[in-house]
């Protein structure tokens, strides 16, 4: 009996050490563009595949540990992976982490995604008012998409049996200054 009241603050503490662990649980990255590797023979791994229009030649530059800064003269570009492996249909709510750039003057961005039948789908990133210089969090719900550019074959976007992913300017003529952290989805 004389050890109870030291055990059970113990116990307490133990649980307490352990609620962080459990809350993190919830999320999981779905696309980290902080991790970028370079092999011996130069070959190089990250989480998109490609960059697209104003976006392209050297406009995007991968920061190991940091993400993916995009320093381009507009929005009319992005960056993107065709027959991805991503799925979302487990983690329909996702954060997107980013850091708006002292130098940005675009009010929003985009993210696409294109399943196997080819609906199309996109959400709107709005980043006018977000803090310059610090980690910000947008969140988007995969169930409500901003706009459908293509029906596809079924309706609705299939989350499990995706074919593209896309973040996107807005095709408007501001610079785009934005560093891509993460895309963590909500479990």
């Amino acid at each position: 009996m004389m050890n109870s009241p030291r055990f059970i603050p113990s116990l307490r503490f133990a649980l307490l050490l352990l609620l962080p662990a459990a809350l993190a649980a919830k999320e999981e990255v779905l696309l980290d563009f902080k991790h970028f590797t370079r092999d011996p023979d130069g070959t190089t791994y990250k989480c998109y595949e490609y960059t697209f229009g104003d976006w392209g030649n050297g406009k995007v530059t991968d920061l190991k540990g940091e993400g993916a800064m995009v320093h381009a003269v507009s929005g009319r570009g992005g960056l993107g992976e065709n027959k991805t492996m991503l799925r979302l249909d487990k983690t329909p709510l996702v954060d997107l982490y980013l850091v708006i750039g002292n130098g940005n003057k675009a009010t929003a961005l985009s993210f696409g995604l294109t399943d196997k039948d080819g609906t199309e789908q996109t959400w709107q990133i709005p980043i006018a008012g977000l803090s310059k210089g610090s980690l910000q969090k947008v969140r988007l719900d995969l169930n409500k998409s901003s706009s459908e550019q293509k029906p596809g074959k079924t309706p609705g976007m299939d989350l499990k049996k995706l074919a593209t992913w896309q973040v996107r300017g807005d095709y408007s003529d501001p610079k785009v200054e934005v560093l891509l952290v993460q895309l963590v989805g909500q479990k």
